[in-house]
């Protein structure tokens, strides 16, 4: 047999092949590209159809629909001519034939696309019954090789594609409907994952869990976010976005080390840091106007440098600022972060990429609240938000709904709310509470120079 040149993660070896109809005048050539954005299922089998290629390669076909439904295509592909394929689809099944099909069978007569799959016997030219499943990327997510006389499970074939197309961690037995492998509860102290030595679970939300860990490699602790399973999209929306945010450097931004697609699941490797969040610290109420200065500052600082790098949080709040015990803040979690388009001095989205209602409706800028995409401005509105609850200890949306959180962000004036604070926090919410984005005539840079302009004894 010759070495197989597929491997699982890598890009699925090119094929360029004859493919049969029920006649000479439906021949085509089909290769990988012709099923980019769709699964493709890889059929290969015996030439001359041993007395088991016809139950497998009909069972396949009467179940098309099904992997169709999965947007999976199905090809199969043997050593035989055409001629001979069109004569197997032709033939009765009681006679040994196929009797039809419902998809398109390919001849590598060469036995080029059997070597570069590594199925091919060269002494009987013929190919062993390899499966294979290519994602819709070209990336080969799944292999397997049969003995010639050993057939393959249909229901087995659909139970792995919809193991694959999950993105999550399945069991053994696992079908669909039944519930993934948990990583909270998997992994436990002294799990490990890679070079990551797991030490506890710090939290759970609805992106994942995180475990404090130790880096046995480079000898430091970090956090390890791992996803949640919510399809393969989902993860890949995710981590792309944690790329963008390991673009920044900033002493009050959690540093991003590392991003993972990951053999277990999809991972983030932050800096572990010490403390607790600024929800959890203004439980006791609110601060002194000396600590609202000094951390509102250190928060806008660091949102300034994102944005001049064209990234936005796009969910600003308490909970993802965590304060050290040296009074450092740190912003966590950029996880609606984007990278956006630069326009002059402004920071952009088009409208046409916005992906729904994303945020905390408690700190949500009101355009978020209406599903239109967020811009800088409208973290200068939730960072107004975090320093008024910081200053008085109360929110100005409070815990509500989405709906709820809409009518008061509509009807909010930013004066009622800024005559409530000293200066020079009246001044700032003056500007960064306005309704209309393009109002809020203050940004992030301007935000951290006003309150660096404040003594420290206020």
């Amino acid at each position: 047999m010759e070495k197989n040149s597929a491997l699982v993660g890598t890009r699925a070896p090119d094929f360029s092949l004859l493919c049969t109809g029920t006649t000479p005048a439906e021949r085509r050539h089909v290769t990988l590209d012709d099923y980019r954005d769709r699964w493709l299922i890889l059929y290969f089998y015996p030439r001359d159809f041993s007395f088991v290629c016809p139950t497998e390669l009909t069972s396949v076909s009467d179940r098309l629909a099904e992997f169709q439904k999965r947007e999976c295509d199905v090809l199969a592909i043997s050593t035989d001519g055409p001629d001979s394929h069109e004569r197997w689809i032709v033939t009765p099944r009681g006679q040994g034939g196929l009797g039809g099909l419902n998809y398109p069978l390919a001849s590598d007569e060469s036995g080029a696309a059997c070597k570069a799959y590594g199925v091919y016997v060269p002494r009987q030219h013929l190919a062993l019954r390899g499966l294979f499943i290519i994602d819709p990327n070209g990336v080969l997510q799944y292999q397997a090789v049969h003995n010639l006389s050993v057939g393959r499970s249909t229901e087995e074939i659909l139970r792995v594609l919809d193991a694959l197309q999950t993105g999550g961690m399945c069991p053994a037995e696992w079908s669909p409907g039944q519930p993934l492998i948990d990583p909270s509860v998997t992994l436990g102290p002294e799990s490990t994952l890679g070079p990551y030595r797991i030490e506890a679970i710090v939290g759970h939300g609805s992106f994942g869990s995180v475990f404090r860990a130790w880096d046995t490699l480079l000898q430091r602790r970090v956090a390890l976010k791992i996803l949640r399973a919510e399809g393969p999209t989902r993860s890949a929306a995710v981590l792309a976005e944690a790329r963008a945010a390991a673009a920044l450097n900033h002493p009050n931004i959690c540093i991003v080390h590392a991003v993972d697609a990951g053999d277990l699941a999809p991972m983030i490797v932050m800096e572990f840091i010490e403390g607790q969040p600024l929800s959890q610290l203004l439980q006791a109420g609110p601060l002194s106007l000396a600590a609202v200065v000094s951390l509102g500052r250190q928060i806008a600082d660091a949102m300034a440098s994102a944005h001049e790098k064209g990234i936005i949080h796009g969910d600003l709040k308490p909970a993802n600022i965590m304060i050290t015990p040296a009074t450092t803040a740190k912003i966590m979690d950029f996880g609606l972060a984007q990278r956006q388009a630069r326009a002059d001095d402004s920071i952009t989205r088009n409208r046409d990429q916005a992906g729904g209602i994303s945020g905390t409706p408690a700190y949500m800028a009101p355009e978020q609240a209406r599903g239109e995409p967020s811009t800088s401005a409208s973290d200068v509105f939730s960072l107004g938000l975090v320093l008024f609850e910081m200053i008085t200890g109360r929110k100005v949306i409070g815990d509500s709904n989405l709906l709820e959180a809409l009518r008061r962000l509509e009807r909010l004036d930013p004066m009622e709310f800024a005559v409530q604070t000293p200066e020079p926090i009246a001044a700032i919410l003056g500007k960064a509470l306005r309704n209309d984005p393009g109002e809020r005539r203050i940004t992030m840079a301007q935000i951290a120079q006003v309150l660096s302009a404040t003594p420290a004894t206020v």
